[in-house]
């Protein structure tokens, strides 16, 4: 009985201090937008972006840019200037200008987040297609607060497959996997804010190209990807099909994808892409039950052309999105340990080969020819 009696206690005790050390809400500046970018001397710009809580202020958000050597020294500028102490634990959004993209090991700069635990590391990483501070400074009023804004169009889009959400955790792991490249969303700022689809970047981070959202899709197929909705829109090559307007619309309900890797002189990939599909949209005059069969092997021959104009192009770039690298550091692994260093370069060497089968599971609610 004493012994629960002194547990109760010591808890009492902990939930007490606990209180104790609390901060008010009102005495916090909590990023919830973090950018770094440079200016045209190169010297570092971080933005910040922070709820006001005090039921005077007209504004509900107060947004700054200091100039700094680090991102850890950029916290003694900004609570200099804004009301509270500055708090990591709440970024919901890091922001990355596209001339700090360019540059090699910028990734080093976000040490502060990887190191101190007080800071999150659930924050989407993002590629600014232009200037931070026009996409941070930028107030719609159609629009809620912007990090909610932000956070919501890039979980939506996501969801859509349409463009790479990566978390700082997630950005850590790839920019320390010597197997793979990162990948992370990007925007740009037009006559509003706008998705473009997702930043490939080399192993130190630079920015090497980018990729559209039908082109993200594509790569997240590749990868196997089985989570969100997918809906692709590609010519198809039929006789009937010129009588019309060439296109075919499908979602995959499910997708199946088996990497191998050999090799020979160099190393060999077999990527086989299995796809159930479901028709939503058919723009030209074919009876899909009587030669369902011609309609699949034309999709997979579209399908398998643009995977290797995509494929292509990363080889072009020296770069492994697809954590290809994975694959041969598992299955080849003598060969993998010589060349690790320099992937990016060996995979460009590599044979890729993609083979995809169709199978149509579904034709609409509604199917009239």
């Amino acid at each position: 009985m004493s012994r629960k009696i002194g547990l109760c206690l010591l808890t009492l005790v902990m939930i007490l201090s606990g209180c104790m050390d609390a901060t008010p809400i009102e005495e916090i500046s909590a990023s919830l937008i973090l950018g770094l970018d440079l200016d045209e001397e190169d010297n570092l710009l971080v933005y910040m972006s922070s709820p006001i809580f005090s039921k005077e202020a007209k504004d509900k958000e107060e947004v700054y840019e200091v100039k700094s050597y680090t991102l850890r020294h950029s916290r003694e500028k900004f609570d200099a200037r804004v009301i509270g102490l500055t708090s990591g634990s709440k970024t919901q959004i890091f922001l990355v200008g596209k001339r700090l993209l360019k540059k090699k090991d910028w990734f080093d700069y976000l040490d502060p987040f990887f190191r101190d635990p007080k800071n999150t590391v659930t924050a989407r990483v993002v590629a600014v297609d232009g200037s931070v501070a026009d996409v941070i400074f930028d107030k719609p009023t159609d629009k809620p607060r912007l990090s909610l804004y932000l956070t919501s169009l890039i979980d939506a889009a996501a969801k859509r497959n349409i463009v790479k959400k990566t978390t700082l955790q997630d950005f850590h792991r790839q920019m320390k996997d010597k197997g793979r490249t990162a990948w992370i969303t990007q925007i740009k700022k037009k006559k509003r804010i706008e998705l473009t689809g997702s930043a490939l970047l080399a192993q130190s981070g630079q920015y090497k190209l980018t990729i559209t959202p039908e082109e993200n899709q594509l790569l997240n197929i590749l990868e196997g990807k089985q989570k969100g909705d997918y809906s692709i829109t590609i010519p198809v090559s039929m006789e009937s099909a010129s009588k019309g307007k060439p296109y075919i619309s499908f979602s995959i309900p499910d997708l199946k994808v088996k990497k191998k890797v050999k090799f020979n002189r160099h190393f060999v990939y077999d990527i086989n892409v299995n796809l159930q599909i479901s028709i939503s949209e058919q723009l030209f005059p074919f009876d899909v039950k009587k030669d369902y069969a011609k309609l699949e092997k034309s999709i997979a021959n579209e399908l398998e052309n643009e995977f290797n104009r995509l494929i292509q192009k990363i080889q072009k770039a020296q770069i492994d999105p697809l954590g290809l690298g994975l694959y041969a550091r598992a299955y080849t692994y003598q060969e993998w340990k010589k060349v690790q260093d320099d992937w990016g370069k060996n995979l460009a060497k590599s044979k890729i080969n993609i083979h995809v089968k169709t199978k149509i599971k579904g034709l609409g609610t509604t199917n009239y020819q």
